[in-house]
């Protein structure tokens, strides 16, 4: 029973691909092996290459087809891993950051401590007095 419809192209797809003849001339004989239509013999002599060189490329390109009709995540790409150095630099952004907090408080408790070691050293006029009127009670 026929089918109504266009009639398959078969390795006609790969004509309407982008790439090098060389590309399309490899893709179209590895096909053809697949589906029977030439033997492999024949398509080492058409590659120019060995039987082993052959089955390597054919294993190497059917791994990444299979790689590529792996199921991915539904949507577009986050930002984050879409731009691996910017997430970087993010980071780098958020240490220094970090750093320049820690010099701040640095400094503030350095002043704090500056300005209690001056106020330490130099007793204001109320507390010498006292201090003297304590002298004499004790000396009393």
């Amino acid at each position: 029973m026929a089918t109504a419809g266009r009639k398959p192209l078969g390795t006609g797809h790969v004509d309407q691909l982008s790439g090098s003849e060389r590309a399309k001339l490899r893709l179209t004989t590895i096909l053809e092996t697949l589906r029977g239509e030439l033997k492999i013999a024949d398509a080492c002599q058409v590659l120019g290459v060995c039987e082993s060189r052959f089955f390597a490329i054919r294993n190497e390109w059917m791994q990444e087809a299979l790689e590529l009709l792996e199921p991915r995540i539904i949507g577009r790409p986050s930002k984050s891993l879409a731009d691996p150095r910017q997430r970087e630099l993010e980071q780098t952004v958020a240490e220094l950051q970090q750093q320049l907090h820690e010099v701040q408080v640095r400094r503030d408790v350095d002043q704090i401590l500056a300005t209690a070691a001056t106020a330490t050293r130099e007793p204001s006029a109320a507390v010498n007095k006292k201090m003297r009127a304590n002298r004499r009670r004790r000396a009393r």
